[in-house]
Protein backbone atom coordinates (compact mmCIF):
# COMPACT_ATOMS: atom_id res chain seq x y z
CA UNK A 1 0.00 0.00 0.00
CA UNK A 2 2.87 2.38 0.84
CA UNK A 3 4.63 1.82 -2.47
CA UNK A 4 1.72 2.31 -4.27
CA UNK A 5 1.10 5.56 -2.47
CA UNK A 6 4.75 6.36 -2.94
CA UNK A 7 4.34 5.76 -6.86
CA UNK A 8 1.03 8.01 -7.08
CA UNK A 9 3.42 10.63 -5.21
CA UNK A 10 6.14 10.38 -7.89
CA UNK A 11 3.94 10.18 -11.10
CA UNK A 12 2.01 13.33 -9.88
CA UNK A 13 5.72 15.27 -9.73
CA UNK A 14 6.84 13.96 -13.18
CA UNK A 15 6.10 17.10 -15.67
CA UNK A 16 2.87 16.73 -18.05
CA UNK A 17 2.77 17.10 -21.45
CA UNK A 18 0.57 18.31 -23.81
CA UNK A 19 0.33 17.45 -27.56
CA UNK A 20 2.44 21.13 -27.96
CA UNK A 21 4.88 20.79 -24.88
CA UNK A 22 5.35 21.16 -21.56
CA UNK A 23 2.37 21.65 -18.61
CA UNK A 24 3.77 23.67 -16.06
CA UNK A 25 2.76 25.36 -12.58
CA UNK A 26 4.93 28.41 -11.75
CA UNK A 27 4.71 30.91 -9.15
CA UNK A 28 6.15 34.51 -9.49
CA UNK A 29 5.94 37.53 -6.97
CA UNK A 30 6.74 40.72 -7.17
CA UNK A 31 6.75 43.44 -4.03
CA UNK A 32 4.09 46.70 -3.86
CA UNK A 33 5.97 49.95 -3.34
CA UNK A 34 2.51 51.45 -2.92
CA UNK A 35 -1.48 51.88 -2.86
CA UNK A 36 -0.74 53.47 -6.26
CA UNK A 37 1.26 50.18 -7.64
CA UNK A 38 -1.09 47.75 -6.97
CA UNK A 39 -1.98 47.12 -10.82
CA UNK A 40 1.89 47.18 -11.92
CA UNK A 41 2.53 44.93 -8.75
CA UNK A 42 0.28 42.09 -10.27
CA UNK A 43 1.62 42.40 -13.70
CA UNK A 44 5.06 41.60 -12.41
CA UNK A 45 4.39 38.70 -10.29
CA UNK A 46 2.47 37.15 -13.48
CA UNK A 47 5.45 38.72 -15.39
CA UNK A 48 7.68 36.41 -12.77
CA UNK A 49 5.34 33.86 -13.00
CA UNK A 50 6.15 33.80 -17.05
CA UNK A 51 9.48 33.78 -16.82
CA UNK A 52 10.11 30.77 -13.94
CA UNK A 53 7.34 28.75 -16.86
CA UNK A 54 10.23 29.73 -19.37
CA UNK A 55 12.85 28.46 -17.62
CA UNK A 56 11.07 25.05 -17.03
CA UNK A 57 11.07 25.07 -21.19
CA UNK A 58 15.41 25.25 -20.85
CA UNK A 59 15.94 28.81 -20.63
CA UNK A 60 19.20 29.92 -19.01
CA UNK A 61 18.80 33.06 -16.30
CA UNK A 62 21.25 35.72 -14.62
CA UNK A 63 19.72 37.74 -11.71
CA UNK A 64 20.78 39.68 -9.23
CA UNK A 65 18.81 41.33 -6.42
CA UNK A 66 19.55 44.59 -4.89
CA UNK A 67 18.05 44.42 -0.88
CA UNK A 68 18.48 48.16 0.85
CA UNK A 69 17.73 47.77 4.59
CA UNK A 70 15.87 44.68 4.09
CA UNK A 71 13.44 46.13 1.21
CA UNK A 72 13.78 44.84 -2.38
CA UNK A 73 14.98 47.93 -4.31
CA UNK A 74 15.90 46.16 -7.68
CA UNK A 75 15.04 42.32 -8.77
CA UNK A 76 17.00 42.41 -12.44
CA UNK A 77 16.37 38.86 -14.29
CA UNK A 78 17.81 38.75 -17.16
CA UNK A 79 16.68 35.53 -19.36
CA UNK A 80 17.86 34.07 -22.44
CA UNK A 81 14.63 32.15 -23.62
CA UNK A 82 15.20 28.78 -24.84
CA UNK A 83 11.71 27.08 -23.83
CA UNK A 84 8.31 29.33 -25.16
CA UNK A 85 5.57 29.88 -23.61
CA UNK A 86 3.12 29.22 -25.70
CA UNK A 87 -0.21 29.57 -23.51
CA UNK A 88 -0.99 30.13 -19.86
CA UNK A 89 -3.84 30.71 -17.18
CA UNK A 90 -3.26 32.74 -13.89
CA UNK A 91 -4.49 30.68 -11.37
CA UNK A 92 -3.81 32.27 -8.97
CA UNK A 93 -3.26 36.37 -7.70
CA UNK A 94 -3.06 36.99 -3.82
CA UNK A 95 -1.59 39.85 -1.98
CA UNK A 96 -0.13 39.51 1.59
CA UNK A 97 2.36 42.62 3.25
CA UNK A 98 2.50 43.85 0.31
CA UNK A 99 3.80 40.94 -1.62
CA UNK A 100 1.53 39.68 -4.78
CA UNK A 101 1.86 35.78 -5.67
CA UNK A 102 0.75 34.84 -9.07
CA UNK A 103 0.49 30.90 -10.18
CA UNK A 104 0.10 30.30 -13.36
CA UNK A 105 -0.67 26.87 -14.95
CA UNK A 106 1.65 27.56 -18.54
CA UNK A 107 2.08 25.24 -21.67
CA UNK A 108 5.76 25.42 -22.79
CA UNK A 109 7.03 24.40 -26.22
CA UNK A 110 7.71 24.80 -29.53
CA UNK A 111 3.85 25.67 -30.70
CA UNK A 112 2.93 23.05 -33.27
CA UNK A 113 -0.07 22.36 -32.28
CA UNK A 114 -1.68 25.08 -33.72
CA UNK A 115 -3.80 26.24 -30.58
CA UNK A 116 -3.65 30.21 -30.14
CA UNK A 117 -5.16 30.96 -26.98
CA UNK A 118 -5.37 34.97 -27.86
CA UNK A 119 -5.12 36.42 -31.33
CA UNK A 120 -3.27 40.02 -31.83
CA UNK A 121 -4.66 42.00 -34.58
CA UNK A 122 -3.21 42.79 -37.96
CA UNK A 123 -3.31 46.58 -40.18
CA UNK A 124 -2.85 45.49 -43.22
CA UNK A 125 -1.57 47.91 -46.28
CA UNK A 126 -2.50 46.01 -49.53
CA UNK A 127 0.03 46.58 -52.09
CA UNK A 128 -0.20 45.87 -56.24
CA UNK A 129 -0.73 42.56 -56.76
CA UNK A 130 2.09 40.86 -59.25
CA UNK A 131 0.06 38.53 -61.89
CA UNK A 132 1.84 36.99 -64.46
CA UNK A 133 0.40 35.29 -67.27
CA UNK A 134 2.35 33.02 -70.04
CA UNK A 135 1.26 34.32 -73.65
CA UNK A 136 0.30 30.57 -74.59
CA UNK A 137 -2.14 30.33 -71.68
CA UNK A 138 -6.23 30.97 -72.82
CA UNK A 139 -7.32 34.11 -72.95
CA UNK A 140 -9.97 34.10 -70.00
CA UNK A 141 -6.65 32.63 -67.54
CA UNK A 142 -5.69 36.38 -67.27
CA UNK A 143 -9.17 37.76 -65.88
CA UNK A 144 -9.30 34.57 -63.59
CA UNK A 145 -5.79 35.62 -62.29
CA UNK A 146 -6.89 38.97 -61.53
CA UNK A 147 -10.53 37.63 -59.66
CA UNK A 148 -7.61 35.17 -57.18
CA UNK A 149 -6.03 38.49 -56.37
CA UNK A 150 -9.36 40.05 -55.55
CA UNK A 151 -10.73 37.42 -53.41
CA UNK A 152 -7.48 36.80 -51.59
CA UNK A 153 -7.80 41.17 -50.67
CA UNK A 154 -11.12 39.72 -49.84
CA UNK A 155 -10.65 36.88 -47.27
CA UNK A 156 -7.97 39.65 -45.50
CA UNK A 157 -10.80 42.08 -45.11
CA UNK A 158 -13.10 39.54 -43.58
CA UNK A 159 -10.38 38.20 -41.24
CA UNK A 160 -12.40 38.96 -37.68
CA UNK A 161 -8.28 39.94 -36.58
CA UNK A 162 -7.41 42.01 -39.74
CA UNK A 163 -8.36 45.38 -40.50
CA UNK A 164 -7.72 47.24 -43.84
CA UNK A 165 -5.96 50.30 -43.28
CA UNK A 166 -5.13 51.39 -47.04
CA UNK A 167 -5.25 49.66 -50.53
CA UNK A 168 -3.06 50.70 -53.45
CA UNK A 169 -2.00 49.71 -56.43
CA UNK A 170 1.72 50.80 -56.26
CA UNK A 171 4.00 48.10 -54.89
CA UNK A 172 5.35 47.26 -51.89
CA UNK A 173 8.60 50.45 -51.52
CA UNK A 174 11.84 48.88 -50.82
CA UNK A 175 13.75 52.07 -50.65
CA UNK A 176 15.25 53.51 -47.40
CA UNK A 177 12.85 56.18 -45.30
CA UNK A 178 16.33 58.66 -46.88
CA UNK A 179 15.89 57.18 -49.87
CA UNK A 180 12.28 57.59 -50.57
CA UNK A 181 12.96 61.62 -49.94
CA UNK A 182 14.27 61.25 -53.48
CA UNK A 183 11.58 59.02 -54.96
CA UNK A 184 9.45 60.66 -57.55
CA UNK A 185 6.48 58.68 -56.90
CA UNK A 186 6.55 59.07 -52.94
CA UNK A 187 7.05 63.45 -53.34
CA UNK A 188 4.23 63.15 -56.03
CA UNK A 189 1.81 60.60 -54.43
CA UNK A 190 2.25 60.42 -51.01
CA UNK A 191 4.28 57.61 -48.97
CA UNK A 192 2.92 54.06 -49.07
CA UNK A 193 5.43 53.09 -46.69
CA UNK A 194 4.53 50.63 -43.46
CA UNK A 195 4.44 52.60 -40.08
CA UNK A 196 5.47 50.35 -37.20
CA UNK A 197 3.14 47.28 -36.14
CA UNK A 198 1.05 47.27 -39.89
CA UNK A 199 1.84 44.36 -42.69
CA UNK A 200 1.66 44.84 -46.06
CA UNK A 201 0.00 42.33 -48.05
CA UNK A 202 1.22 41.29 -51.89
CA UNK A 203 -1.40 39.04 -53.75
CA UNK A 204 1.08 37.02 -56.46
CA UNK A 205 -0.57 34.92 -59.14
CA UNK A 206 1.43 33.19 -61.97
CA UNK A 207 -0.27 31.25 -64.36
CA UNK A 208 1.58 29.01 -67.13
CA UNK A 209 1.10 26.19 -69.64
CA UNK A 210 3.01 22.80 -69.95
CA UNK A 211 2.72 19.35 -70.64
CA UNK A 212 2.84 17.75 -74.24
CA UNK A 213 0.57 16.60 -76.67
CA UNK A 214 -2.27 17.22 -77.48
CA UNK A 215 -3.95 18.18 -73.84
CA UNK A 216 -1.65 20.65 -72.50
CA UNK A 217 -1.86 21.49 -68.94
CA UNK A 218 -2.44 25.08 -66.98
CA UNK A 219 -0.89 25.25 -63.77
CA UNK A 220 -1.66 28.28 -61.45
CA UNK A 221 0.23 29.03 -58.66
CA UNK A 222 -0.74 31.79 -55.83
CA UNK A 223 1.40 33.01 -53.28
CA UNK A 224 0.47 35.09 -50.54
CA UNK A 225 2.85 37.31 -49.10
CA UNK A 226 2.69 39.38 -45.50
CA UNK A 227 5.02 41.42 -45.08
CA UNK A 228 6.06 42.89 -41.73
CA UNK A 229 7.07 46.71 -40.87
CA UNK A 230 10.22 45.40 -39.76
CA UNK A 231 10.69 42.82 -43.14
CA UNK A 232 9.79 39.77 -42.13
CA UNK A 233 7.77 37.78 -44.88
CA UNK A 234 5.42 35.01 -44.26
CA UNK A 235 4.60 33.02 -47.45
CA UNK A 236 1.94 30.30 -48.31
CA UNK A 237 2.27 29.27 -51.92
CA UNK A 238 -1.20 26.82 -53.29
CA UNK A 239 -0.10 25.39 -56.90
CA UNK A 240 -3.12 23.92 -58.65
CA UNK A 241 -3.27 22.27 -62.28
CA UNK A 242 -5.68 21.23 -64.80
CA UNK A 243 -5.44 19.55 -68.39
CA UNK A 244 -7.11 21.72 -70.87
CA UNK A 245 -9.70 20.11 -73.16
CA UNK A 246 -8.42 19.23 -76.37
CA UNK A 247 -8.96 20.41 -79.90
CA UNK A 248 -11.21 19.63 -81.46
CA UNK A 249 -10.57 19.32 -85.93
CA UNK A 250 -14.36 21.35 -86.28
CA UNK A 251 -13.42 24.35 -83.79
CA UNK A 252 -15.48 25.01 -80.70
CA UNK A 253 -17.54 27.58 -80.11
CA UNK A 254 -17.34 29.84 -76.79
CA UNK A 255 -20.87 29.03 -75.60
CA UNK A 256 -20.00 25.38 -76.02
CA UNK A 257 -17.28 26.26 -74.16
CA UNK A 258 -18.18 28.10 -71.47
CA UNK A 259 -19.29 25.17 -68.68
CA UNK A 260 -15.49 23.95 -69.41
CA UNK A 261 -13.95 27.30 -68.32
CA UNK A 262 -16.48 27.32 -65.55
CA UNK A 263 -15.42 24.09 -64.63
CA UNK A 264 -11.48 24.58 -64.81
CA UNK A 265 -11.53 27.43 -62.83
CA UNK A 266 -13.26 26.03 -60.00
CA UNK A 267 -10.62 23.61 -59.68
CA UNK A 268 -7.74 25.86 -60.53
CA UNK A 269 -8.94 28.00 -57.79
CA UNK A 270 -10.44 25.72 -55.10
CA UNK A 271 -9.40 25.95 -51.62
CA UNK A 272 -7.81 29.26 -52.05
CA UNK A 273 -9.98 31.54 -49.47
CA UNK A 274 -9.42 28.73 -46.63
CA UNK A 275 -5.19 28.55 -47.09
CA UNK A 276 -5.77 32.41 -47.12
CA UNK A 277 -7.05 31.97 -43.99
CA UNK A 278 -4.92 29.39 -42.39
CA UNK A 279 -1.86 31.91 -43.48
CA UNK A 280 -4.05 34.42 -41.63
CA UNK A 281 -4.52 32.62 -38.52
CA UNK A 282 -0.79 31.63 -37.52
CA UNK A 283 0.45 34.85 -38.33
CA UNK A 284 -2.07 36.44 -35.83
CA UNK A 285 -1.34 34.02 -33.66
CA UNK A 286 2.19 35.26 -33.69
CA UNK A 287 2.94 38.03 -30.73
CA UNK A 288 3.08 41.56 -31.17
CA UNK A 289 6.34 43.10 -31.66
CA UNK A 290 8.08 46.29 -32.50
CA UNK A 291 11.36 48.27 -31.99
CA UNK A 292 11.64 50.60 -29.35
CA UNK A 293 12.58 54.19 -29.00
CA UNK A 294 13.83 56.71 -26.78
CA UNK A 295 12.30 60.43 -26.42
CA UNK A 296 12.08 63.06 -23.91
CA UNK A 297 13.57 60.35 -21.44
CA UNK A 298 10.07 57.44 -22.26
CA UNK A 299 10.81 54.06 -23.63
CA UNK A 300 8.53 54.34 -26.60
CA UNK A 301 7.12 51.43 -28.86
CA UNK A 302 4.99 52.17 -32.17
CA UNK A 303 2.11 49.48 -31.13
CA UNK A 304 -1.06 50.10 -29.34
CA UNK A 305 -4.31 48.76 -28.78
CA UNK A 306 -4.72 48.68 -32.98
CA UNK A 307 -2.43 45.76 -33.00
CA UNK A 308 -4.34 44.40 -29.65
CA UNK A 309 -2.12 45.31 -27.14
CA UNK A 310 -3.63 45.64 -23.36
CA UNK A 311 -2.45 47.08 -20.16
CA UNK A 312 -1.48 43.86 -19.22
CA UNK A 313 0.91 42.77 -21.53
CA UNK A 314 4.72 42.53 -20.80
CA UNK A 315 7.38 43.26 -23.00
CA UNK A 316 10.59 40.79 -23.60
CA UNK A 317 13.46 42.80 -25.59
CA UNK A 318 13.98 39.87 -28.65
CA UNK A 319 17.78 41.07 -29.60
CA UNK A 320 20.39 38.22 -30.53
CA UNK A 321 23.13 40.11 -29.19
CA UNK A 322 21.71 41.34 -25.72
CA UNK A 323 20.36 39.08 -22.69
CA UNK A 324 16.25 39.35 -22.33
CA UNK A 325 14.79 41.78 -20.16
CA UNK A 326 11.15 42.81 -19.44
CA UNK A 327 9.38 45.60 -19.79
CA UNK A 328 5.85 46.63 -18.39
CA UNK A 329 3.08 49.15 -20.40
CA UNK A 330 2.55 52.18 -18.52
CA UNK A 331 0.47 54.46 -20.81
CA UNK A 332 -0.73 52.50 -24.33
CA UNK A 333 -2.75 54.30 -27.29
CA UNK A 334 -4.46 53.35 -30.04
CA UNK A 335 -0.85 53.30 -31.77
CA UNK A 336 1.67 53.72 -29.30
CA UNK A 337 2.88 52.24 -25.74
CA UNK A 338 4.77 53.92 -23.37
CA UNK A 339 6.89 51.46 -21.17
CA UNK A 340 9.08 50.78 -18.02
CA UNK A 341 11.59 48.97 -17.33
CA UNK A 342 10.87 46.29 -14.48
CA UNK A 343 14.52 47.30 -13.15
CA UNK A 344 14.04 50.29 -12.08
CA UNK A 345 18.02 50.65 -12.30
CA UNK A 346 17.91 50.19 -16.52
CA UNK A 347 18.20 53.77 -18.24
CA UNK A 348 15.93 54.34 -20.81
CA UNK A 349 18.54 54.66 -23.51
CA UNK A 350 19.84 51.30 -22.98
CA UNK A 351 16.91 50.70 -24.87
CA UNK A 352 16.81 52.74 -27.17
CA UNK A 353 16.58 50.80 -31.21
CA UNK A 354 15.93 47.31 -29.60
CA UNK A 355 13.49 44.69 -30.45
CA UNK A 356 10.30 43.79 -28.18
CA UNK A 357 7.67 41.34 -27.75
CA UNK A 358 4.93 40.80 -26.20
CA UNK A 359 2.83 38.95 -24.16
CA UNK A 360 -0.67 39.13 -23.03
CA UNK A 361 -0.65 38.22 -19.16
CA UNK A 362 -4.32 38.95 -18.97
CA UNK A 363 -4.20 41.63 -16.13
Amino acid sequence: MRFAVALILMLAALPVWAAEGLVVRATGFAIQSGAEDAASARRRAVADALLQAALSGGASVQGHTVVDKSVVTSDLLIVRPVGRVIRHEVISLTENGGTWTAVIEAVVGLGQSGQCARRRNLEVVVYGPLIRVEPDAPAWTEPLAMEVAKALVKRVEAHPATRLVRVTDRPLPRLSAAEERFDYAALTRGSVRLREGQHGFVPVVVIEVGGLGARPELRMAAEMVLIAANGTESRQTIRRSVSLPGVSPFGRAAAAFEPDRRQLAARLTSGVEAEMDALLDIETCKPVTAHLSVSGGKIVAGVGRNQGLTRGAIAFTADADHSTEMLEIVELGADRAVLRPLDPGRPARAFAGRPVRFVETGQ
